[in-house]
């Protein structure tokens, strides 16, 4: 859920997310911020009504963009509807996680959703990556500030205190100077926030903010706790928000197993996989460092042995691996089968164990094979031991001679006459039903496949309905292909009576199909007919909700 925009007061602009820095005369804002002050001064920036405890003359109602109620005061009056979205009582969040992550699901699961959200009091640069990706657009400067004043020393990762540092370890223009008082302790509590940002911003534009905030949440166990309640209760609303295609990142906590990029891949795998027609055979092989795995050097040797026994029509491939559990050879190229790397010890802990153990149940269990070959190395021991009536090739050592012999003529055995056979429709109607559900099948009937894998065409007659691509691991649609989904009413984004001219902006979007997620191709329809297709920028929610912004990037169109 976290986003970069851009927001506009009385004409001047800043990006978020960012930090609002109270501008008053004893902690004037660095130059060129945001700022929020009680009383609006000459340029643009946040103004906060005063707390009711407040006298003088200054005490009246102000009117402002924010009021107490951002600051969570029970004291503060109702408030009315504004620009900006907030959090109810959110300093209490800093001792409850649980009502923390509830207020977030409930404030990103409205219409709020598109409003920019405001964060008081807890924006510690160590919490920045978090908060961002819990969907906060701006935070202010009241913990800097309380930091500076109680004399700590905020790093992102964690605070210090500042009496106890024999040396100051940054080195923005503050803590060049050498001096210790509260006024620069807290330029360098400011600048260490700032600098966060813009990290958080780039990990935003790439791809990686999850990867961040992983790294992140290690500095503070209310951090761990609040990811981890989020990705457990709050799974729907994340995975809504997370690409179908994103960036090569690492998987390197406890936490990485509950990305909801990683735990889609496993759910979209029970509710819509089925494997290649024609085979039964499961060979069961362990991953490669190099990705997709075919290009690895261990893996050209199975499938050599695989080609040799003469059995590769009916055999299906499917490689054991954590943090996805399973990939079956066809789904490779998808994100994030391709994209992820992990760190390599020999030894699973019991979360991976008891993950790929259920995965490979429910494998065996639902589509049913004729016989079970394990060919594994490290996860030999706890996927061999919910396996029945398999044979077991690799004695743990899946790359030796040895084993790759004993691959090959067990293959070879229950092979009989089959000959490889031409596997490739049936790979990518597996492919496709992964990607587009059901409806995804439909592209498939009738047609053949052309090219050369990893970039293969799919043709009826002389009409291309789709084409999978290395790069992009996922089916594109021609306008034909659309068409084909569109007669399932199927990923398809409703517009008023209009051709599309350039890209499909939300404010043309009538209703769109619940199952569209960012990164999908999709097709734009107005009462059956297909207008356009292109690759979906938005959410579906965000798609009916907002009035600005790209909602489909169109490919073709009429």
């Amino acid at each position: 859920m976290g986003r970069i925009g851009v927001l506009e007061l009385d004409g001047k602009k800043h990006t978020t997310p960012t930090t609002a820095f109270v501008d008053t005369e004893k902690y004037p804002a660095p130059p060129g911020s945001l700022t929020l002050s009680i009383e609006r001064g000459g340029e643009a920036g946040l103004v906060i009504a005063r707390s009711r405890f407040a006298t003088g003359p200054e005490a009246g109602e102000a009117q402002a963009d924010l009021r107490p109620g951002t600051r969570g005061s029970p004291y503060a009056p109702p408030q009315p509807a504004g620009g900006f979205a907030t959090v109810a009582d959110i300093a209490g969040g800093l001792l409850d996680s649980t009502e923390f992550v509830a207020a977030i699901g409930k404030i990103k699961g409205s219409e709020d959703l598109l409003r920019p959200l405001y964060c008081s009091v807890m924006g510690l640069p160590h919490r920045l990556a978090l908060l961002t990706y819990c969907g906060f657009d701006v935070f202010d400067s009241v913990p800097l500030i309380m930091a500076a004043e109680n004399g700590t020393y905020l790093t992102t990762t964690g605070p210090l205190e500042h009496s106890a540092l024999r040396e100051l370890p940054c080195s923005c223009p503050a803590c060049s100077e050498g001096v210790t008082d509260k006024k620069h302790l807290l330029a360098h509590n400011c600048h260490e926030a700032i600098s966060e940002l813009k990290l958080v911003r780039h990990a935003i534009s790439q791809g990686r903010l999850r990867e961040l905030v992983e790294s992140r949440v290690r500095s503070d166990p209310w951090l761990v706790q609040d990811l981890r309640l989020l990705d457990l209760e709050h799974y729907e609303l994340l995975e809504m928000h997370t690409p179908v295609r994103g960036s090569p990142f690492h998987a390197g906590s406890k936490e990485s197993l509950m990305r909801p990029d990683i735990v889609r891949w496993r759910r979209r795998l029970e509710a819509r996989y089925a494997k290649p027609e024609g085979t039964r055979i499961l060979l069961l092989f362990p991953c490669s460092a190099r990705k997709p795995y075919s290009l690895s050097q261990s893996h050209k040797r199975f499938r050599e042995a695989v080609a040799s026994s003469g059995a590769g029509g009916i055999v299906h491939e499917v490689v054991v691996t954590s943090p996805l559990g399973l990939v079956p050879r066809e789904l490779e190229l998808f994100y994030p089968a391709k994209d992820y790397d992990i760190p390599v010890t020999g030894h699973w802990d019991n979360d991976e164990k008891k993950m790929a153990q259920e995965m490979v149940t429910w494998l065996v269990t639902t589509q049913r094979y004729d016989l079970v070959i394990s060919h594994l190395g490290d996860e030999r021991e706890p996927v061999n031991a919910v396996l029945k009536d398999f044979e077991d090739t690799s004695l743990g050592h899946p790359g030796s001679r040895e084993s790759l012999d004993n691959l090959e003529a067990v293959l070879r055995e229950h092979a009989g006459d089959t000959g490889m056979g031409d596997r490739t429709l049936a790979d990518m109607r597996a492919l496709c039903v992964f990607q587009f559900g059901p409806a995804g099948g439909n592209l498939c009937e009738g047609a053949v496949i052309a090219g050369r894998w990893p970039n293969l065409k799919i043709m009826r007659g002389r009409t291309q309905l789709g084409m999978l691509t290395g790069e992009r691991g996922m089916v594109s649609l021609t306008m034909d292909g659309a068409r084909v989904l569109a007669s399932a009413d199927a990923y398809c984004v409703e517009i008023d009576d209009f051709a599309p001219k350039g890209n499909l902006f939300a404010i043309g979007v009538e209703k769109a199909d619940g199952q569209i997620r960012i990164g999908d191709d999709v097709a734009v329809t107005h009462k059956g007919e297909v207008r356009a297709a292109g690759v979906a920028k938005m959410t579906p929610v965000e798609m009916e909700l907002a009035e600005r912004g790209e909602a489909v990037h169109i490919r073709h169109s009429l």
